[in-house]
Formats: structure tokens, sequence, C-alpha cells
């Protein structure tokens, strides 16, 4: 008999501690885990290796396992040398990321293609074809765009209401590392990055924490005070040489504002120390979110594409770090437009918590596809 537990209460008290946010499954060891993520990395078959029903949709994004993942067809229909040469060419194959019209047809239909499944973020996939001339079957890589349509879904960096060559710069543009970066926090697991980060020097520890004790364990950047929680204030190389420890620099940086400095794609900040951060930069009044820059700057990655909407059509800007107390217990809100008790939140177990206390609640990418609806409850 599956016995399940949850410690999310006892989990969401500790962290307001300061304690270090810890995913652990007990049936999963650490074995299982690598032999997961191998797996995606070196792409499993849809139909073989696992099921489409074993496929989530996790806030409009496809998941596996608790895992951000990408479905593409490696046999192309078109001169397999122009799409090695380019895999960005209307005529190749795309690499689907969210619940777009394709994936939709395929569990309607419940008939799939030949499609890999991968959380390989390197941007160069195996694709194979004939020759136009000859007809000689050709394996080899190939750097795939991400299909249009998922794009559109998501509205990664405002696509959906893009225009010609701006609309084309996000497709060509876009790295892969960045795209999942910017969705991290709506999963459990992250894929292995194969670049090196690089090495700290032996005495890395201590001088990072007498340099934060020296800025008062206050975040540089956005002055946020965390001295209750000192997990999540980071030692900054600001030149990116991480054996360089001049004074100069060095840069204390709260979790939030760390992962977002350049290059930094390889951290990830769980939800839960995002929605911490910001209630205690609402708390000491470190932000005012009067405009949707400010916004922007300040909410979770994962939320840009509907504040890029909320923006366009000009919404009321929303507040971030709010949290209702339900019971003994407090329960944080990704956005919220306090007047009309609308909130906005990237985890599904916030959703009846908040609604018990009177609140209209939905996951951001509900939002984004009944748009229309949520103008109308805001406004």
């Amino acid at each position: 008999m599956k016995i399940e537990i949850n410690f999310k209460a006892l989990q969401s008290a500790a962290i307001k501690m300061g304690a270090s946010n810890k995913h652990t499954k007990l049936d999963s060891s650490l074995g299982q885990l690598n032999a997961i993520d191998s797996g995606l990395g070196e792409g499993l078959v849809l139909g073989e290796d696992l099921q489409l029903s074993e496929i989530d949709n996790t806030n409009s994004l496809l998941s596996y396992k608790g895992r951000q993942i990408m479905l593409y067809i490696p046999e192309q229909r078109s001169n397999i040398e122009e799409v090695i040469k380019n895999g960005k060419i209307t005529e190749a194959r795309r690499l689907h990321v969210a619940e777009c019209s394709t994936i939709e047809d395929m569990r309607n239909k419940g008939f799939f293609d030949r499609y890999q499944v991968t959380n390989d973020i390197s941007g160069s996939y195996p694709v194979v074809g004939r020759q136009s001339y000859r007809g000689e079957w050709i394996e080899s890589k190939a750097e795939l765009g991400v299909c249009k349509n998922c794009l559109r879904i998501l509205n990664y960096k405002g696509y959906a209401d893009l225009k010609g060559d701006a609309k084309q710069k996000v497709f060509l543009e876009l790295k892969l590392s960045e795209l999942f970066d910017t969705y991290s926090s709506c999963f459990k697991y992250y894929p292995t990055r194969l670049k090196t980060i690089g090495s700290y020097t032996k005495d890395w520890d201590k001088i990072s924490s007498s340099y934060r004790e020296q800025q008062n364990y206050t975040c540089e950047q956005c002055g946020v005070e965390l001295s209750r929680y000192k997990r999540l204030l980071h030692t900054h190389h600001i030149n990116a040489v991480k054996t360089d420890n001049s004074l100069n620099n060095l840069k204390s940086l709260c979790a939030d504002c760390h992962t977002k400095q350049p290059n930094h794609d390889h951290m990830h900040v769980l939800h839960d120390d995002r929605l911490l951060i910001n209630q205690l930069r609402r708390e000491q009044h470190k932000f005012d979110c009067s405009d949707y820059r400010e916004v922007l700057n300040y909410a979770d990655s994962a939320l840009e594409g509907l504040l890029l909407k909320c923006k366009k059509y000009s919404l009321p800007t929303p507040e971030l770090g709010i949290s209702v107390r339900n019971g003994d217990d407090f329960v944080s809100i990704d956005l919220a437009w306090p007047r009309k008790k609308f909130a906005v939140v990237i985890e599904k177990e916030q959703i009846q918590l908040l609604r018990t206390q009177g609140w209209t609640v939905y996951l951001a990418s509900e939002c984004l596809n009944n748009f229309t609806n949520m103008q109308r409850m805001i406004r």
C-alpha cells in the first residue's frame, strides 16, 4: 500500500525560520533520480521508454517526473543537409516545450509520431534524413528552433504580441538555457549543466561569510536585509573570476538578485525562497511596484509572459510579497490585486488555501489562456 504524507505546512514553517528548502522524495533513491536525468539527457523515445500519459502539463509547460522537458522528431521531412546547416529554417522540425496544438492533437487522437523526449539544453540535437540528390540516409546534429505556437502560448519575452522582425528575433535568438531558467520555479528538478562553473579558493567559505557579515547581511542590489535568513544571501564575483577575492570584486546579493546576473543560468532559486525574499522586501519597503518595470524586475521570471501581457493592455499593476493568514500559517501570493482579492500563483497547492480565504485564484498559465476574463476581474 502506498502511503502519501504531506509535509508542506511543516516545510513552510521551517523555511520561515531560515531552514534550507530541500526537496526529498522518500521513494526515490539517488540512483533512480540520476537514471531519469541520464535518460532525458540522452533522449527517451515516446511510446517505448515512456508513454504520452506520463507527460504532464505544468503551467502549460511539458514535464516528466518533475522535470521540464522538450519533444521533437529527429527524422526531418526536408533536405537533411539544409537542416544541419540551419535547424531553424521553416522546413525543419521544431522543439516543443509547451502544451501547444500539436501536443493537444496528439493527446486527443492517442497517436504520436517518433518523438524524442529530452531535457538537454545544449541546443544541438540528433537529426536524421535523406540526402536530396543521392537519397542516402544521413545522421548528424542540428540546432533546432522552438515551436512558435509554444512561444505564443507562453508569451515568452512577449512573443504573442510582437510583430515582424521583433517576433522573429525572439525565435532566432532564443537560448534554451535561458528559457529553462525562466520557468525553473515551476519544477522540482533541473537539467544538469554541461558547462564548467569554475573553482573557488579553499578559503572561500570563510571569505564569503566574513564579507556578508561586513555588509550586515544586506543585498547590495535590492537592499533587502537577510540576517534571519543568511542562506538567502550570497557573495558574488563581479568579474566572474572565482579566484579573485579582492574586496572590489565582491558583492553581496540575495539569491533572487544573484540568479539574475549575466551568465548565471546555472543557478536556480526555489519558488518558496523567491516568495520569501519578496515578502521581506515588502516588509522592509524595498519596492512599491507602482509600475510594471519594477514588478518585472522583482517578480518570479516564470510570470514574465503574463506580466508583459498585463503591461501591454494597461492593467493595474499587481503587488508582490503579499501573504494571507490561513489558520496558524501564511500563504504567499506570487501576484496580487488586493482590492479585487484576485491572485495569480505558480503552484497548485496555493490555490485552495487562498480560496478558503475568499480570494479568486488562478495559475499564471490559466490567466494567459483566458486573458480576457482576467481583465474583467481586475479592472
